[in-house]
């Protein structure tokens, strides 16, 4: 049975998104106060807010954990056409900071869609730290962080455009099938997809490493 429980999330605005982490112990919210707020879950099994920033000059669409193997990592994506990256650092400098966290921006991707960022998902861990977002402008954009150790460090791995506007993405977590021999290309399927596009057209971009 599924009990419901209300939190008071203090935002300012609509909340758009709620994201759990891996072991379902942290929680993210975002609104369009611009804002995003980390929750943890006490061992009473409340939940409280122990971190808030304003993420985005525009409303903050969707929110995203990246897998606790690469540390606490956030992905944020918004109207300002912005999708940003964010990590926890816990201070060490000194008595004041030590033991206390503040999460830190390591990347802005600026201006990369038009006219919004509604989508952002990290891919699944076997894949490493890899990060996809779509638009209405039907563009998907695949990003990867190749030295885990330096996360301020993304490139542009993969680019693909489609004729319709793009509102969901979904990894397909499992290692099995077998990939195309060749580049990744758009491929239709009726029952499922790695990427959906808004007119409910399902697609598949297998990923493919030669």
């Amino acid at each position: 049975m599924f009990v419901a429980r209300s939190i008071a999330a203090d935002h300012k605005d609509l909340i758009h998104d709620v994201s759990y982490d891996f072991h379902g112990r942290r929680m993210a919210t975002c609104s369009s106060d611009q804002s995003v707020k980390v929750w943890d879950k006490s061992e009473s099994g409340e939940w409280h807010c122990t971190a808030s920033w304003k993420t985005h000059s525009g409303s903050v669409w969707r929110v995203t954990w990246a897998h606790p193997e690469f540390g606490q990592v956030l992905a944020s994506c918004s109207f300002d056409r912005t999708a940003a990256v964010w990590e926890e650092i816990v201070g060490e400098s000194n008595d004041k900071q030590r033991g206390q966290s503040h999460w830190v921006k390591l990347l802005d991707l600026i201006g990369r869609h038009a006219p919004a960022c509604t989508v952002k998902v990290f891919a699944p861990k076997y894949m490493g730290l890899m990060l996809t977002t779509c638009s209405a402008d039907g563009v998907v954009r695949i990003y990867e962080a190749p030295d885990v150790m330096n996360l301020s460090q993304w490139s542009l791995q993969h680019e693909i455009s489609g004729k319709l506007s793009c509102s969901c993405i979904s990894w397909n977590p499992s290692r099995s099938g077998s990939p195309f021999k060749r580049a990744p290309e758009v491929v239709p399927s009726p029952h499922f997809g790695i990427f959906a596009h808004v007119s409910c057209s399902l697609f598949a971009w297998p990923p493919f490493r030669s």
